[in-house]
């Protein structure tokens, strides 16, 4: 279970395109982070088999949302694993971007017509879906940061983790210029630096009382789950 929640949890890791994920590998079996195969133990409520039983148990009040959201985050993933297969194809780079401007301009018109999708409408799977999408509108900055609150009372309502939640509010500080708060949005060579791209050591102690406050695993279990995940193996 433990390894099948890593694989799921760096799946639409949600960098830059110009940075975008690495796939993910068939097996992280021999991942040298026993500190957050640990962490992801000891939280089982977290886990995809546990968002699967969840979901299982509802009744959505959307499932035609439910649908387009997961046909959009598919849309997404392919576009993003075409780009990290051919990085330097002028054409797999465009297309990614052009589903990117299509899901948020859909986005933009859904959120206010009714609002950001809820559990209840469309189940965890879909809120993640949809925060996927706004996690990935970086071509409408202020749009992507209008919707916050929005993802901030998703998580507070159980329907997001905190995981989650923390990589959206880097990527709204990223986009503002701003330090990050909990340091997710760093390439896997800033993460390789000292302070793991972050400032100074004081910095770090920052973002580490940060996720203890949020109750994630800390930085550098983090770090080098996700460096893993990001770094193609054989």
């Amino acid at each position: 279970m433990q390894m099948a929640w890593l694989a799921w949890l760096c799946a639409s890791l949600a960098m830059p395109l110009a940075s975008a994920d690495a796939p993910e590998p068939s097996s992280a079996e021999e991942m040298p982070c026993p500190g957050a195969i640990a962490w992801n133990q000891a939280h089982p409520q977290d886990s995809p088999e546990a968002l699967i039983q969840r979901d299982a148990a509802r009744t959505f009040s959307n499932p035609a949302l439910r649908d387009a959201l997961a046909e959009r985050f598919q849309r997404d993933q392919d576009a993003r694993n075409a780009y990290l297969a051919a990085p330097n194809n002028a054409l797999v780079r465009r297309r990614a971007l052009e589903i990117d401007a299509d899901n948020v301009a859909w986005l933009y018109k859904l959120v206010k017509a009714q609002g950001f999708p809820t559990a209840a409408q469309v189940g965890e799977r879909g809120v993640r879906n949809a925060w996927l999408l706004a996690q990935h509108a970086d071509l409408q900055p202020k749009f992507q940061a209008s919707l916050q609150p929005e993802i901030e009372q998703r998580h507070a309502d159980g329907e997001l983790d905190g995981m989650t939640l923390s990589r959206f509010i880097d990527r709204v500080l990223v986009a503002q210029h701003k330090p990050q708060r909990y340091g997710t949005q760093f390439t896997p060579q800033a993460w390789a630096m000292p302070h793991f791209g972050l400032p100074d050591e004081q910095s770090v102690q920052e973002v580490e009382q940060h996720r203890r406050e949020l109750g994630i695993m800390p930085l550098a279990d983090y770090v080098c789950m996700m460096s893993y995940f990001r770094t193609p193996h054989p």
